[in-house]
């Protein structure tokens, strides 16, 4: 072992006093003496041969060496943290953090969780929309839901859903364009999500499953960023949206919403549920994504 690592203490008091840039402030947060924090800083420096901090008025600013270890002093820290953390499992009483795509949270995962909190009143859920993957191991997130496969290592991965895909406009669309074969769409404005994760779930996709010529210059576009976008305009009557079952299931069945064809794109959109299993929280997460699997196989 390095010899140095013997002066972890020491090294304590130098990551205090770098960060508030002041021995006394240092001394406040390590309940010692300023006289204390600056033997320590001297007895550091003797011991590394270099100097650490230089007085400008009265602030300790960091020498270019203070700087440097800083910054390591810093990862060590906190990778010891992470490493108490994960030794120190937590009850499954308590917060968890769950994040999604904005979609799937505000269409899908928030309208439900008031099940889960009927079952489960001891564990609040903290529900996140990010458009990107957040990393579960190095966060306080403990749950992700995101759209396709993650490239991602040292994580518990697992397809939570593979979700067909499917033309879906209001009722008033259906009756006014008299949507009865695939080829009537021609006379409707085609709403399409566009981004990341879509390769396979296009309107051209569609209209080869469904055996319809595709004649572009026919067509009237209108492109979204999100499922969400695209629902809401065919709920306020516009057009004809190709999207994913579980976005707008419930707004089929409670007739807001008409899927006109029995025509789908599967197996559709896959969703991956992803995880730390070394994480203290690891029965809350055991808990949540359970009954998660049971309220998408209803």
């Amino acid at each position: 072992m390095d010899k140095r690592l013997r002066h972890i203490a020491l090294l304590r008091c130098f990551d205090a006093a770098a960060r508030h840039q002041s021995y006394s402030l240092a001394a406040d947060e390590l309940a010692i003496t300023q006289a204390a924090v600056s033997q320590q800083i001297r007895n550091l420096e003797a011991h590394l041969q270099v100097k650490l901090f230089t007085r400008q008025g009265r602030a300790m600013q960091l020498t270019k060496q203070g700087s440097t270890l800083l910054e390591s002093v810093g990862k060590a820290f906190s990778e010891l943290s992470l490493g108490f953390d994960r030794i120190q499992v937590e009850p499954q009483a308590g917060i968890i953090t769950v994040t999604a795509s904005p979609s799937f949270c505000s269409r899908w995962l928030v309208p439900r969780l008031w099940k889960f909190s009927v079952l489960y009143p001891d564990i609040q859920v903290r529900a996140l929309a990010s458009a990107q993957y957040e990393d579960v191991r190095h966060s306080d997130i403990d749950v992700a839901i995101r759209q396709g496969e993650m490239q991602v290592t040292k994580v518990h991965q697992e397809t939570l859903l593979l979700d067909p895909v499917f033309p879906i406009c209001s009722p008033r669309v259906y009756q006014e364009e008299q949507l009865s074969s695939p080829e009537k769409i021609n006379q409707c404005w085609l709403v399409e999500a566009i981004g990341a994760g879509r390769s396979g779930f296009s309107w051209k996709d569609w209209f080869k499953l469904a055996g319809v010529p595709v004649d572009p210059s026919c067509y009237n576009w209108m492109e979204v960023t999100t499922w969400e976008m695209g629902i809401n305009a065919v709920l306020s009557g516009h057009g004809i949206f190709l999207t994913s079952a579980c976005m707008a299931q419930d707004l089929i069945e409670s007739g807001a919403l008409i899927k006109p064809f029995d025509i789908q794109i599967e197996p559709g959109l896959r969703f991956s549920l992803l995880y730390d299993e070394e994480s203290p929280r690891m029965a809350r997460i055991k808990v949540f994504t359970q009954w998660l699997k049971s309220e998408l196989a209803i």
